[in-house]
């Protein structure tokens, strides 16, 4: 499912899931970014002008493939629930 967050605050952020994730590891390589996709881990992409977008089960992935080979940068981090759950975020550098 993809889904706005009008509410998010980088920094920390309450996803679709209802779950409020923060800030853990900057500047993931592209490995660490597919073993959290592939484990289930939805992706927020953060696009230029401020919008974000939620990506999860069959999105998450697509979203992860439009990153890796768009022609624009994107960089990836991790965020974590306090109850574990982790979120990649994509930036997109336009």
């Amino acid at each position: 499912m993809r889904r706005d967050l009008t509410d998010a605050r980088m920094g920390r952020l309450v996803g679709a899931d209802g779950r409020t994730y923060s800030l853990r590891a900057r500047a993931l390589e592209r490995l660490q970014v597919e073993a959290l996709v592939e484990s289930g881990s939805p992706v927020v992409a953060y696009l230029p002008g401020g919008r974000l977008l939620w990506h999860d089960e069959d999105d998450a992935w697509p979203a992860w493939a439009d990153a890796r080979s768009a022609p624009e940068a994107a960089s990836a981090s991790r965020w974590e629930s306090p109850d574990g759950a982790s979120l990649v975020v994509l930036v997109w550098h336009g």
